[in-house]
């Protein structure tokens, strides 16, 4: 059965809470894994959490900062430089394993993604430098659109999780063609949760995404 399209649509500033911008869980989605938060720091600010059940990803979507973990007596620090928006590049970014516990920090501020996804594997902490991402030039005419492959599913070791973020170029189509993910047959298709989370450029703009039933 298909879900409402008023339950797959999540409007700016609805699922902000008291950490964050956005937050968007298994819980509040009705899936199994997949997460998404949006924090946004003044400067100074920090952001700590514990990771639980799930692998995350710090990205910064404007601003630098630092990112700290904490296994047991194990402690690491990755230094993200990150970028003035996700309009003017490709950033670096930190892997955050299960069962730890994590701060953000920015001493000039910013706003910083974390994907997650509950998984049964714990891999250790890393740091993803900006120029190993891979880029990829995807379709062509109004179709066409860069892929940025910092977590896609074969570039970058995780346990359950696949980010990647596309830069859709003003009155182009994206996500093309029409596709789902709901069923697994091998060779064809895979079953996976999405969250599309939308940025635009500039004051003015607005996009459009729709989505039809499966059956």
């Amino acid at each position: 059965m298909s879900r409402p399209s008023n339950e797959l649509y999540v409007p700016a500033g609805t699922a902000a809470d008291a950490h964050h911008a956005l937050d968007i869980g298994p819980e509040r989605a009705g899936w199994t894994h997949s997460s998404l938060r949006i924090v946004e720091l003044a400067p100074g600010g920090t952001h700590t959490f514990t990771t639980g059940d799930s692998e995350w990803i710090v990205l910064p979507l404007g601003g630098g900062c630092t990112v700290r973990t904490k296994d047991g007596t194990e402690e690491q620090e990755f230094q993200l430089l990150g970028r003035r928006s996700v309009f003017d590049g490709v950033s670096d970014f930190a892997y955050v394993p299960r069962e730890a516990r994590a701060q953000i920090a920015s001493g000039a501020g910013g706003r910083f993604a974390l994907a997650g996804a509950k998984c049964e594997r714990r891999l250790p902490a890393r740091y993803g430098p900006a120029p190993e991402v891979p880029v990829e030039d995807r379709g062509s005419g109004n179709c066409a659109r860069q892929v940025r492959n910092f977590a896609a599913a074969d570039v970058f070791a995780c346990d359950r999780l696949i980010a990647v973020e596309v830069i859709t170029p003003g009155g182009n189509w994206s996500s093309y063609p029409p596709h789902k993910h709901d069923e697994h047959l091998p060779g064809v298709e895979s079953l996976l949760e999405e969250i599309y989370y939308f940025e635009i450029e500039g004051p003015d703009g607005f996009g459009y995404q729709r989505v039809f039933p499966s059956r």
